[in-house]
């Protein structure tokens, strides 16, 4: 069993002198994904108290693209996990597709020796899910959006048993529909809406 590195590396971002998080939220997709993602990080007017893992489907051999990911608002941070990254709010950390991470209380990091294995997708976010229930985080939330096919779904209910928020981009504004309505067809989604309505909806949740 993987044990969390030491050495953490101080983040040269400005939330790097933010509190603690109140929550980690996983923010997964594949086709489409990109673009929703941006409109709801584009959306927030506040930053919220919470750190954001980002999955993205995305070939492995070309990952280091993934490092050119920018924030449409001042707000957050974009970064790859390459190392050990602190949980810090503002910070929007991209999963890898090459390899697994390792989820801390107080930080995430790459797991080199490890890649993703269990579904045919990377990064795999139904094994994702199983690692963000397993850690020892204070709350956690997922939001599904944009995709094909049923990544993401295979997993809500360990989630759900960790009190996590299970949310879902609007069929109806998604590129592709076929994840968020797989996860709907499970029965135990909480919300439905567009980006930039779940974006509002996060923000009160931390007023």
């Amino acid at each position: 069993m993987a044990t969390e590195p030491r050495g953490l590396r101080a983040a040269d971002t400005p939330s790097s002198a933010a509190a603690p998080v109140q929550a980690v939220w996983l923010l997964a997709g594949s086709a489409g994904a990109t673009a929703a993602v941006q409109r709801f990080l584009g959306a927030f007017r506040r930053r919220p108290p919470v750190a954001f893992l980002y999955a993205q489907h995305y070939d492995p051999l070309r990952q280091d693209q993934l490092r050119h990911l920018s924030s449409p608002s001042p707000l957050f941070h974009m970064g790859l996990i390459e190392e050990r990254h602190a949980l810090l709010a503002g910070e929007v950390l991209i999963v890898p597709p090459r390899w697994r991470i390792g989820i801390g209380a107080d930080a995430v990091w790459a797991e080199r020796e490890q890649p993703w294995t269990t579904g045919g997708h990377s990064p795999d976010i139904d094994e994702l899910e199983v690692l963000l229930a397993a850690a020892r985080l204070p709350a956690r939330g997922l939001i599904l959006f944009s995709g094909m096919g049923r990544d993401g779904a295979g997993n809500l209910d360990v989630l759900d048993t960790t009190g996590c928020r299970l949310w879902v981009q609007q069929p109806a504004s998604a590129v592709c529909r076929g994840m968020p309505e797989a996860a709907i067809a499970s029965g135990l989604v909480h919300r439905s809406a567009t980006p930039e309505l779940l974006a509002t909806a996060l923000e009160q949740l931390y007023d």
